[in-house]
């Protein structure tokens, strides 16, 4: 969370999405114990957390982090919670909220990616060794050379 990264929500504003230095954004003292600032153009008060996963969260930071990064390695929510030790619930609650964080990332950077070739490879590895999919699979492979080499 760095004060670089934060800009004013406020879609009517003029400041609107400008980061803090280009912006109308000061430094506002604190709300609840977490730094804010305030937008001089509309007036606004923006938590240094707002558009963070950490954003309205209930606990440590780094207990909630601890979690993200014990799911992320493979281990049960059971085996997080124990970790952690706080309820499995809870850590079932801090896995849905960081990956809608995740999903929100990854549809604002990949909004306008232009994909030119895409490596499918795994997935044909996976559809071609199910017994019921070959006949297909290598119809769609023909087809898919044939067009591609046209192409070409």
């Amino acid at each position: 969370m760095e004060w670089e990264s934060l800009y004013c929500p406020n879609r009517n504003c003029r400041c609107y999405g400008k980061p803090f230095k280009t912006g109308c954004l000061v430094k506002d003292g604190n709300s609840h114990g977490h730094p804010r600032a305030r937008c001089q153009a509309c007036g606004r008060h923006i938590a240094l957390r707002y558009g963070t996963a950490y954003c309205g969260l209930d606990a440590e930071p780094a207990l909630f982090e601890l979690a993200v990064r014990a799911l992320a390695e493979g281990n049960s929510l059971r085996a997080t919670a124990r970790i952690v030790l706080t309820d499995k619930d809870t850590v079932c609650a801090w896995l849905d909220r960081a990956a809608r964080q995740c999903r929100r990332v990854m549809l604002y950077l990949w909004h306008d990616l232009h994909v030119r070739e895409c490596q499918l490879d795994e997935l044909w590895s996976f559809v071609h060794t199910k017994q019921a999919n070959v006949l297909g699979a290598k119809t769609y492979s023909k087809t898919y050379t044939i067009y591609h080499l046209n192409l070409l």
